[in-house]
């Protein structure tokens, strides 16, 4: 059985290049259950490994025909193989956070195999205190960011006595809520008497598509950011407490997203500062908006739209940035808003300029449509445990694009935010930086609102 992919999906594989990988990733750091015997993880490694069966998104691979070089097919496949998917490793002794960031670097440097469905599990040890990582790739073309977090939420328990939970590749999606009824077709006369509304509604997505709902795609400076790209990648993480960025949003009336935002904004300002490649004009970053529903969250596929805002780079005074940045949200908001159906043709306009460029090969060497993408994902918001093993901190990693060697993504898990920054090691060789930029942005912010 095989399917044509979604053009929103099958845009993820015509993007892909030796050095544009088109893989994101989930890292998750476990504390070990309390008395872990010295082999649980090789224990729980081997039970993995002996599930080979797969439900989807994971038990699809990509079609080789002659259609499929033109358009790309799912099939789907009856077993797994564990040893092409599942891999043990560790840390040289003593493991540390520089040094799991090192590997997770090496690691997202690499393009999964397409003659096996496009996803893989490292599970590494060696890490302070006997806590274990779990690293998951998977294909942009299978999930979108706030799937692939959803699955995850799904496959791990809510209980810390829980025991022999199936694999993240078995886990069935939980269903929180019952999904919409479809409603009928309208008749004809209804459909001939709602056309001009409809015409006037996706003339006004394209208009959008074509100007931005916030800030005019195109009118982003070039930074030290906009450069050609190659395949190495190179990563690093930083959490903060949620109640800090919660505090602030209610004392500035703001939302936490704007708070995010304005603590991205301030670490790239420093940060672009002190290598003398600070624009005189903002910064623009490009937002992703979930589009999808809630009882669909763990399901494949993207689901996402996008909005383009100002980072207010030019601004020195944070809580003046962090004013102007929250304007620029809400007026993208509200414009997405007035869309309706016609989102979608919203979507596929503004991403297509993007596919051209990429596909081009003219990254890097064009001026920007933006600067930066800032995602902001829920996570889950309990305890989560694998065999009474607590999930300490989970981040996601992300696709860079030439003329986009930066990626910032934010992710939320019970009473924290993890910031992760994926960059091309040799564009932006010193990315570690951002994350003590942020810690120094947000206790700004903090000292200059009452």
């Amino acid at each position: 059985m095989s399917a044509l992919l979604r053009p929103l999906d099958a845009g993820w594989l015509w993007l892909e290049s030796p050095t544009n990988l088109m893989h994101g990733a989930v890292l998750c750091v476990f504390d070990p259950p309390e008395g872990a015997a010295p082999g649980f993880v090789a224990d729980l490694v081997a039970r993995m490994r002996s599930q080979t069966s797969a439900v989807a998104p994971h038990n699809q691979r990509l079609k080789a025909s002659a259609l499929g070089r033109l358009w790309p097919q799912w099939e789907t496949v009856d077993r797994i193989d564990p040893d092409r998917h599942i891999v043990h490793l560790a840390l040289p002794s003593p493991g540390g956070e520089r040094e799991l960031a090192v590997l997770i670097s090496q690691l997202q440097s690499t393009a999964l195999d397409k003659t096996q469905p496009l996803w893989s599990l490292h599970v590494i040890e060696g890490l302070p205190e006997g806590r274990f990582a779990i690293f998951g790739k998977m294909h942009h073309a299978m999930a979108d960011g706030v799937a692939a977090l959803a699955m995850v939420d799904a496959w791990l328990s809510d209980d810390p006595d829980t025991r022999n939970l199936p694999p993240l590749w078995a886990a069935k999606p939980n269903r929180r809520t019952k999904p919409a009824e479809p409603r009928p077709a309208a008749g004809l006369a209804a459909q001939l008497a709602a056309a001009p509304k409809l015409f006037n509604a996706t003339a006004r997505a394209a208009y959008k598509a074509m100007t931005g709902v916030s800030a005019r795609p195109w009118s982003a400076p070039h930074s030290p950011i906009n450069t050609p790209i190659t395949a190495r990648r190179r990563v690093a993480t930083q959490a903060f407490e949620l109640d800090r960025f919660r505090n602030l949003a209610k004392r500035t009336e703001t939302t936490i997203n704007d708070v995010v935002l304005a603590v991205c904004s301030g670490a790239l300002r420093r940060y672009l500062d002190e290598i003398g490649g600070l624009p005189d004009r903002p910064l623009i970053t490009n937002i992703p908006v979930s589009l999808r529903q809630s009882d669909a969250k763990a399901q494949g596929g993207n689901a996402i739209s996008w909005a383009m805002v100002s980072l207010a780079t030019d601004i020195e005074d944070p809580r003046e940035r962090l004013a102007v940045i929250s304007a620029a949200t809400t007026h993208a908001k509200q414009e997405l808003g007035l869309m309706g159906a016609t989102i979608d043709t919203y979507t596929l306009l503004a991403v297509t300029p993007i596919l051209a460029e990429q596909i081009a090969g003219l990254g890097g060497h064009i001026p920007p449509m933006y600067n930066v993408p800032i995602s902001n994902v829920p996570g889950p918001r309990q305890p989560k445990y694998l065999d009474g093993a607590l999930l300490r901190e989970i981040y996601a990693l992300t696709v860079l694009y030439g003329g986009q060697a930066l990626n910032m993504v934010v992710v939320s898990y019970t009473d924290r935010l993890n910031f992760s920054f994926t960059a091309c090691a040799d564009a932006l060789p010193h990315v570690q930086r951002l994350a003590s930029h942020c810690r120094d942005a947000l206790s700004e912010l903090e000292r200059t609102t009452p």
